[in-house]
């Protein structure tokens, strides 16, 4: 039944009273087996129950080893709840973001209209009686829409500016109502001509 060589020792001998059910137990197995003496039968029986006391011992510490607690899958239940939150939230950043260019584009797209109407109603005539020619006319148009852009591209600079300046002035001292509004006055002067440049 030993399935490799091992060791037997002959300088110590177990002896023991067996309960009569092991010495019917042992005797039914010798008859199975055709052995003829107890010895290696207790030895086998022995075997068993130890590799059986090992395999109860492994398992025991197994079911030893700390399980989740209801605070940590409660914990876990609350990052999901966020995270599906945060992404619902970019989702509608992102539709809302894409009706804002919408509704910018299509206002672009009219102002434009407008003006051209505007230009060829009112300046085109009058720049025709003057003696310009239609190349020349176009290409003052042009260059009025190129003034308009760059006016407004460094407005819009300035006011990013100033509100990154703000806030950081925010972060250290808090500045006073008075100063908070004269850092959100731009320059009228510049403002009027570039109306005045638009406008001609």
């Amino acid at each position: 039944m030993r399935t490799k060589k091992r060791t037997l020792v002959t300088t110590k001998v177990y002896g023991f009273n067996p309960w009569m059910d092991q010495l019917l137990s042992i005797n039914q197995i010798m008859e199975t087996t055709g052995q003829k003496t107890e010895a290696p039968i207790i030895r086998d029986l022995i075997d068993e129950a130890l590799a059986a006391r090992r395999r109860k011992t492994s398992a025991t510490e197994a079911s030893d080893q700390p399980k989740p607690t209801q605070e940590f899958t409660d914990s876990l239940h609350m990052i999901q709840a966020l995270l599906l939150k945060l992404i619902e939230q970019g989702e509608t950043h992102v539709r809302v973001q894409s009706l804002n260019l919408g509704l910018l584009q299509e206002s672009l797209g009219e102002a434009r209209a407008g003006r051209i109407a505007v230009w060829e109603t009112l300046s085109v005539p009058a720049l025709n009686e003057r003696g310009n020619q239609t190349e020349g006319i176009g290409v003052l148009f042009e260059g009025h829409t190129e003034q308009g852009q760059t006016f407004a591209y460094d407005l819009a600079a300035r006011i990013k500016d100033e509100l990154l300046t703000s806030e950081t002035a925010s972060i250290v001292p808090t500045i006073g109502d008075d100063e908070r509004q004269g850092s959100l006055n731009y320059d009228e002067t510049r403002m009027v001509e570039g109306h005045d440049e638009r406008a001609a």
